[in-house]
């Protein structure tokens, strides 16, 4: 296990799994302009996370979406948001205390999260959906949601 920590969040995250996971994924394949805005982008966020990518097992260039878990783009007045799924093999600590399991339902209301701002334009949102996604072999899920904050698409 690899253990990970951001403020007043621990991550103990199985990054050889992860890594497992992530190579039988399919890169995004999608041709919207929002997805392929992202991945062009995707040497921009790499660089913001420092190296926390690679600390995760996660590749930034598939798309592990599962479900509604998918690239959701969104404009707002003065820049574009683009909020991306990906999952994890590991336990996610919020202040020592080991977040609770969701389960999707028609809306996460209540969902217990664990949230950091990295960067000016990338954050991070972490919930244990252990019940509510599938790996093969894993025992412990997260779904971290990626923010990237990005200037606004003129097409």
């Amino acid at each position: 296990m690899t253990t990970i920590e951001l403020g007043n969040i621990k991550l103990e995250i199985n990054r050889i799994e992860t890594e497992k996971f992530y190579a039988t994924q399919n890169g995004f394949i999608c041709d919207c302009p929002d997805c392929v805005d992202y991945v062009s982008k995707i040497s921009d966020v790499q660089s913001e996370l420092n190296g926390l990518d690679k600390k995760l097992g996660i590749d930034l260039t598939k798309a592990v979406g599962q479900g509604m878990d998918e690239l959701m783009p969104h404009d707002y007045d003065n820049h574009h948001l683009y909020v991306i799924p990906y999952y994890v093999i590991g336990k996610s600590y919020l202040n020592e205390k080991e977040l609770d399991r969701e389960n999707s339902g028609p809306i996460w209301r209540n969902t217990k999260r664990a949230e950091i701002k990295l960067t000016d334009n990338l954050s991070l949102t972490i919930i244990n959906t252990t019940d509510d996604i599938e790996i093969d072999n894993a025992e412990n899920i997260l779904t971290i949601w990626l923010e990237f904050k990005t200037e606004l698409r003129t097409e």
